[in-house]
């Protein structure tokens, strides 16, 4: 399965939405589809799931915005880490 699959899955058992359902573009904080609790949660899931360990600085609106960012993040991690 591709990152954006998987991400999107991890999202959508997050917020209870089908993930045909969830537009890859959408803020997900302005949208409340996941709190700051749920950053935490979306976090933790990310790095089980990838493998990678998601600093704390790491941890910016830029970064988890929107499920395009989060790919596109956690796409950084693992060439960072290969």
């Amino acid at each position: 399965m591709e990152t954006k699959e998987q991400v999107t899955m991890i999202v959508s058992e997050l917020t209870r939405i089908p993930r045909e359902e969830l537009n890859p573009g959408t803020d997900i904080f302005e949208s409340r589809l996941i709190t700051s609790l749920g950053l935490l949660e979306l976090v933790s899931r990310l790095e089980q799931k990838f493998g990678i360990i998601i600093l704390p600085e790491e941890l910016i609106h830029e970064h988890f915005s929107s499920i395009e960012t989060i790919i596109g993040f956690i796409e950084s991690k693992l060439a960072e880490a290969s």
